[in-house]
């Protein structure tokens, strides 16, 4: 079944303990965590004290990704607050097989992001120890940006790569998911969509409302 991981960085951050239990009434399946240096990407995003802060507030599985330049830097941070999942980006580590074995000595579902300009060859001799793959249908960094077409293309090779190396990977699409760009990614492939202002943050709607519209119309067309 498809999941879906509302992003918040795009939350009302003036009233975020009741996005969070909007969220949770819905349902949702994960909460996208987005940890930015600034340096990897030219924004600052959300920070560890308010993972650990959302874990005493939450259930719901944690989504940390990290949109940072030294990755292995933050295994302390992440193993304090102890998230069900984290990705890294590929483009960040010279030796990525030591980095996803440390996260998973922690218990850590690990992920691999790959922003739109990075080949899915990189991914080759990784893809058997992964647990999931993040495809990145915009350049990295920021919210409301225009969705890649040629991303859906690249879902589908991805597909194809999981189903002859690792038929358990999950592949998450992170950048502009609509229901029209999302019924395309999950027509590609995809399991977990990331929700941001194109979907389900919108200021004329509360977000239990718009979870549940998204969610209806989602889940109507594909049920796995």
């Amino acid at each position: 079944m498809v999941r879906l991981s509302p992003s918040l960085m795009c939350a009302n951050y003036l009233c975020f303990e009741k996005d969070i239990k909007d969220l949770d009434r819905a349902q949702v399946d994960l909460y996208h965590i987005d940890i930015m240096d600034g340096h990897f990407v030219p924004n600052l995003s959300l920070n560890f004290d308010m993972i650990k802060n959302l874990k005493k507030a939450t259930n719901t599985p944690m989504d940390v990704h990290l949109m940072v330049d030294n990755p292995e830097s933050y295994i302390q941070l992440l193993d304090n607050v102890s998230p069900e999942y984290a990705s890294f980006h590929i483009e960040t580590l010279n030796h990525p097989i030591r980095f996803i074995k440390e996260l998973k000595s922690r218990n850590i579902k690990v992920g691999a992001a790959i922003s739109p300009s990075t080949s899915l060859g990189t991914l080759e001799y990784i893809l058997k120890d992964l647990d999931y793959v993040v495809v990145m249908t915009v350049e990295p960094g920021y919210a409301g940006q225009k969705f890649i077409p040629a991303m859906v293309d690249k879902i589908a090779k991805l597909s194809e790569m999981r189903n002859s190396q690792n038929k358990e990977l999950l592949i998450e699409v992170d950048g502009n998911i609509s229901e029209v760009t999302g019924k395309q990614c999950i027509e590609a492939g995809a399991d977990i969509l990331v929700l941001g202002t194109a979907s389900i943050f919108k200021e004329e709607k509360d977000l239990y409302t718009s979870v549940m519209e998204f969610k209806n119309k989602i889940l109507g067309f594909s049920i796995k």
